[in-house]
């Protein structure tokens, strides 16, 4: 491989290898898109306006077994 060649790969190989991203900018973009789809469903899932009954609060309270 001759100067030209070596010169011609480096030049190919700059555009291959770009600067690695932040840290800061890969959380912050995660952050973002997590919210943004936390956002999104709930509105899309909205609110019936009626209220819904849980399970756990239909349950009665377990007697002691320590008396």
């Amino acid at each position: 491989m001759d100067q030209h060649d070596q010169e011609f790969l480096e030049k190919q190989l700059r555009a291959i290898n770009g600067a690695p991203p932040r840290a800061g900018v890969i959380i912050v973009t995660m952050l973002i898109v997590f919210l943004a789809g936390m956002t999104l469903g709930g509105l899309l899932a909205g609110s019936t306006g009626k209220l819904t009954r849980v399970a756990a609060n239909d349950m009665a309270p377990a007697p002691s077994i320590m008396q």
